[in-house]
């Protein structure tokens, strides 16, 4: 990797927009490098990421204890300790810590060149140790991070997985992490929130759309040819194609992988009905149009 970024790519998106799916999806590929559980729990050492390399010759665990038996790829609990010894990608956000990123992200935050010497280094040795081609980072937290991760990697790319923000809300208010999750954009919980008078829905609703105003922000300092917007829907709908397209664009130099794609079809993607059309009344739906409805509209999703 050179100083630019260049085998750099970061993985984007509101929380609960399917991007723990496509982060691991995409790091089944033996040419994809990841931030993994040993890294976040213990970032001083980088020769963990050598479990990576050992992993890629038994790519079948990565189905077996990513995955759930029926493809979910999100544990809402401890997995058994058999799974949880596999590396698996993780946030890592120990690791942006630990080089002095900051998690909430200040307009006067400036880069200072020995944090982003850490940066570079941490994600290098990664990369070469795990024998990647590229380093995939994914951490909801980069989604207001953009402009900081710009100044230490100009030339990275970026995916965005783009979800309707109605399933999102729908989705945040079913995880057991999210009542006690510091809402960046007050500095609160929603279980403080709720007892100050908020309505639970609405904040989850709220948070999609700061989450987007906060990612069109940091996207605007992007190139064309750095961005690659992707629906989670299309992934659904045709996984094959979308991992296609975004293979091809972190410029995988084999994107043919017969194991890969084996692992992607044993997990049988397909689209949902989404939950939210059958289980909001009238009024809860309502209270989310007023909150999300300009936002829905602008990145095209069907207002009916």
């Amino acid at each position: 990797m050179s100083r630019t970024g260049k085998n750099v790519v970061f993985l984007l998106g509101a929380g609960r927009s399917g991007t723990t799916l496509l982060y691991k999806l995409l790091s089944i590929h033996r040419s994809v490098s990841y931030l993994n559980n040993y890294q976040n729990r213990y970032p001083q050492f980088n020769f963990t990421a050598f479990l990576q390399r050992i992993l890629n010759q038994f790519p079948e665990y990565k189905r077996t204890t990513w995955f759930k038996k029926h493809g979910g790829a999100y544990f809402d609990q401890r997995r058994k300790w058999l799974q949880s010894i596999v590396p698996t990608p993780s946030e890592a956000e120990s690791v942006y810590v630990r080089c002095g990123i900051p998690t909430f992200r200040t307009d006067d935050f400036l880069v200072q060149p020995h944090v982003a010497q850490c940066l570079i280094n941490k994600f290098e040795s990664v990369r070469r140790i795990s024998g990647g081609e590229v380093l995939l980072s994914k951490r909801t937290a980069n989604n207001r991070r953009i402009p900081i991760l710009k100044q230490i990697f100009p030339d990275a790319k970026y995916i965005h997985l783009v979800r309707d923000g109605r399933s999102v809300a729908y989705s945040l208010l079913r995880v057991a992490w999210w009542n006690d999750h510091i809402l960046y954009w007050t500095g609160k919980t929603p279980r403080q929130m709720v007892a100050e008078g908020s309505n639970s829905l609405v904040l989850a609703a709220q948070n999609w759309v700061e989450e987007m105003h906060s990612l069109e922000k940091g996207m605007d300092l992007l190139e064309d040819h750095q961005l690659l917007q992707v629906r989670y829907d299309d992934l659904l709908k045709n996984p094959q194609q979308q991992l296609q397209r975004m293979l091809d664009f972190m410029e995988i130099s084999l994107p043919h992988e017969a194991k890969f794609w084996e692992i992607v079809n044993s997990l049988k993607l397909a689209p949902r009905e989404d939950a939210w059309t059958w289980n909001w009344s009238d009024a809860e739906l309502k209270m989310v149009m007023d909150v999300q409805r300009d936002t829905l509209q602008r990145w095209g999703f069907e207002i009916t």
